[in-house]
C-alpha cells in the first residue's frame, strides 16, 4: 500500500533533494535582500520605535499602526517601484530640486534667440561695389524666376 504524499516514483516529498543554484559572483543576499536593503529595514524599524516611543502624542494602539505604517511606507514604495525602470533616489533628487527652484516665469519661450552678425572682411572693403545696373538686371532675373 502506497502512501498518499509518495511520489510516483516512491520517494516521500521531505526526502526530495532541492537544487538550488548560485553564482560566486552574486552578491550576498540573506533573506532575499542585499546588505543595503537589509540596513534599510533595520533603519526603518529603528525610527518606528523612536516613533512610537517618544514622538507619538497618540494612545498606544494608534502608535503602533502609524509607526508600521510609517516604517514600513518607504520599503512598499520601493517593491512597488521594483518592477519599474525608475529609481527613488533620482525621483526624490528631481522632486526636491522642483520644489526648490523658480516657480516664477516671464511670459513667452524665454531669452529671444541672439541668431548671428555679419561682419565686412578685407576682401569686401577692396572688392569694388556693383554697378545700379548690374544690380537692377540681377532683381530682373530673380524676379522672373519666381513667375516660372
Amino acid at each position: 500500500m502506497t502512501h498518499p504524499h509518495d511520489t510516483p516514483h516512491g520517494e516521500h516529498p521531505r526526502h526530495r533533494r532541492q537544487e538550488t543554484y548560485k553564482h560566486l559572483q552574486d552578491p550576498l543576499r540573506p533573506g532575499g535582500l542585499t546588505l543595503g536593503q537589509w540596513a534599510t529595514v533595520a533603519l526603518a524599524a529603528l525610527a518606528a520605535i523612536v516613533f512610537a516611543l517618544y514622538i507619538s502624542p497618540l494612545p498606544p494602539g494608534p502608535t503602533i499602526s502609524v509607526s508600521i505604517l510609517l516604517a514600513g511606507a518607504p520599503g512598499a514604495l520601493s517593491y512597488a517601484a521594483g518592477g519599474f525602470d525608475l529609481s527613488i533616489a533620482d525621483s526624490t533628487r528631481a522632486v526636491w530640486l522642483w520644489a526648490r527652484g523658480a516657480k516664477h516665469y516671464l511670459p513667452g519661450a524665454g531669452v529671444a534667440p541672439a541668431g548671428y552678425i555679419v561682419t565686412r572682411t578685407i576682401e569686401d572693403q577692396l572688392r569694388k561695389p556693383r554697378a545700379v545696373q548690374d544690380v537692377a538686371a540681377a532683381r530682373q532675373r530673380l524676379e522672373s524666376a519666381w513667375d516660372s
